[in-house]
């Protein structure tokens, strides 16, 4: 089968033809947040060339999955752009420290730029790239991971950072992963590529985020189609909260979200105003003062013209914005111990996760 081609709905590989509709998919589901995409899809198109990046579902061929990833600040990625050593180098890291293989690569997250780096980690280890992810979008904290959600016995994670340190962590908590990465790349360049495991597959299987690969293609072919954002949201299974004018924009400092602030908007149509709370993704929203939408569901911004996914630190007065809301991954909605780690008090807001609206 053609490696761009799906069978059943499901991505089968990725070409370099279908790179910029990947990247547009994650940048969307990025939800405001996890970096920019533009520089890590023009390296992963360049890289792929006549080839392809299998992508295959979890399953008895993928028996030992390494989690890759991105920690630290996305603006400095953006100044500071990789090598595109990082990631394999994590890779290999953590193959060397355990004394066990990869047979898989899987995104950590799918949202924002760890989508394209996770193809292009699997490309330049020479292994498939999981149809699945650990989130669903994006997400700031490496405990809001979906591996992280119950207790592991231990994992075994390597950071390599922008300058080459490179950092060996065994640790029995995510926390500890943050806190010590986090420590490093503040003094070594602002930013480090990740990897995390092997992972079992059966250990995934209950933990994973399935499908996400898929789901980023198909949103990103959606909107790449579209022409306004009544059809975007039509097309990617959303809805509109807004479609307005901004009026007020606050921003600030966050312990627990690293960053936090809020936007207002006037949609234009009704003259309600709606106000979207985030940290370092979009995180809540009220409409008239009552609740619409919130994480874990996929609250999008994007320029109303352009359909372009506006960033959390791009918004600015005056700006012609739409607010969507997509389905969440139903994992974090399934039980809720699950919802509770990604829902917006996780994020430092204090506030009840909204349910998702069935259309």
């Amino acid at each position: 089968m053609h490696p761009g081609e799906q069978r059943d709905g499901a991505v089968t590989g990725l070409q370099a033809g279908d790179v910029d509709e990947f990247g547009r998919g994650t940048a969307l589901l990025g939800c405001g947040g996890g970096g920019q995409v533009d520089h890590m899809v023009h390296v992963l198109r360049r890289a792929i060339g006549d080839g392809h990046v299998p992508v295959v579902p979890l399953g008895q061929e993928t028996r030992s999955v390494v989690a890759v990833g991105l920690v630290g600040s996305t603006t400095v990625l953006e100044e500071k752009t990789p090598s595109g050593r990082e990631l394999p180098d994590a890779l290999a890291a953590v193959e060397r420290w355990t004394g066990l293989r990869a047979d898989a690569v899987v995104a950590a997250q799918i949202g924002g730029v760890t989508g394209p780096a996770a193809a292009l980690t699997a490309h330049a280890a020479g292994l498939p790239l999981v149809d699945a992810d650990l989130v669903g979008r994006a997400t700031p904290r490496i405990d809001q991971l979906s591996l992280f959600v119950d207790p592991l016995p231990a994992v075994t994670a390597a950071a390599v950072t922008s300058s080459g340190l490179r950092i060996v962590v065994d640790a029995p908590d995510p926390r500890d992963l943050e806190t010590v990465w986090r420590e490093a790349v503040s003094h070594s360049g602002g930013w480090a590529a990740f990897a995390i495991g092997p992972v079992d597959a059966e250990v995934l299987g209950e933990r994973a985020v399935t499908g996400s690969v898929s789901r980023a293609l198909q949103v990103g072919r959606a909107a790449g189609a579209s022409i306004d954002v009544a059809g975007l949201a039509h097309a990617v299974g959303g809805r509109v909260l807004a479609e307005g004018r901004v009026l007020d924009v606050q921003r600030g400092g966050d312990a627990v979200a690293f960053v936090h602030g809020s936007m207002a908007v006037r949609d234009a149509r009704t003259g309600a105003v709606a106000r979207i709370e985030a940290g370092s993704e979009w995180v809540h929203c009220l409409v008239d003062g009552e609740p619409v939408a919130s994480t874990p569901s996929c609250i999008v911004v994007v320029d109303a013209r352009s359909l372009r996914p506006v960033p959390t630190d791009r918004a600015r007065v005056g700006d012609e914005l739409a607010v969507l809301v997509l389905p969440g991954a139903p994992w974090w909605w399934a039980e809720p111990r699950r919802t509770a780690r990604v829902a917006p008090r996780a994020f430092g807001i204090d506030a009840d996760p909204v349910p998702e609206v069935v259309t």
